[in-house]
């Protein structure tokens, strides 16, 4: 990926970036000069794993895959981030590489934090810290999703909690229905839960015979029962 070739100057909203609040007006003009925005097009790496953690990545919009490369070569996702979640801030305080693959789901814009800028501005800023760490428990209960979905032999199971998990992120009410606007496939979805895509197919396809839910075209699932998917994580 190459940040020059790609970049723009950085849009007027910075100060509304959570990584960012509380600071002067002085401290704004700085980061305009100093953090790259980058335009990519859907299905994109942004980072490899082994790339060298020389600044971190703040989403403005669209969506990124996290994906950690299993000795088989297939790829497990990690981690879906949206707009205002960034990624990189551990690996550039610890002088590491980035450990698994960013990719882009849908096309993306993506702000290039240099590490002497987050270092500057993100660790001696207590809004700052305080954001980073929200997100990062944050993402400390979905690991701890994903690691209960994975260890889990029951597909069944497996389905409901992805489907479950997908809500924080994609989920949108609609009256008594909460619609799953999706930007990842079904592949993707099995995937995540650690299943193949004919199993996820399968499994959604027997959900909507028992009417737990409801498909519009091929990137909108509607929840129609949600207790009746939490009770099959508990009971099955």
């Amino acid at each position: 990926m190459s940040k020059e070739n790609k970049s723009k100057s950085i849009q007027p909203d910075i100060k509304t970036w959570s990584l960012f609040t509380g600071l002067s007006d002085q401290d704004y003009i700085d980061l305009e000069k100093n953090i790259k925005i980058i335009n990519f097009n859907k299905d994109e790496v942004v980072f490899r794993p082994n790339d060298q953690a020389d600044g971190m990545y703040y989403m403005i919009s669209g969506t990124m895959k996290i994906s950690k490369i299993m000795p088989e070569g297939k790829a497990q996702i990690l981690y879906i981030y949206h707009a205002d979640d960034f990624v990189g801030g551990l690996n550039v305080l610890s002088g590491d590489h980035y450990l698994y693959l960013g990719e882009t789901l849908e096309p993306c814009k993506i702000g290039y934090i240099p590490k002497n800028v987050f270092l500057k501005y993100v660790l001696n800023n207590t809004q700052s810290l305080i954001s980073l760490l929200e997100k990062s428990y944050d993402r400390i209960r979905w690991a701890e999703d994903l690691i209960s979905r994975l260890s889990s032999s029951n597909a069944e199971i497996k389905v409901a909690g992805l489907l479950i998990s997908l809500i924080d992120s994609y989920g949108r009410k609609r009256g008594q229905d909460i619609h799953l606007e999706l930007s990842i496939t079904r592949e993707e979805m099995g995937s995540y839960a650690g299943l193949t895509r004919e199993t996820m197919t399968r499994k959604l396809n027997e959900f909507r015979k028992r009417d737990l839910i409801d498909f519009r075209g091929n990137r909108t699932i509607i929840i129609k029962n949600l207790e009746a998917l939490r009770s099959i994580i508990y009971l099955v």
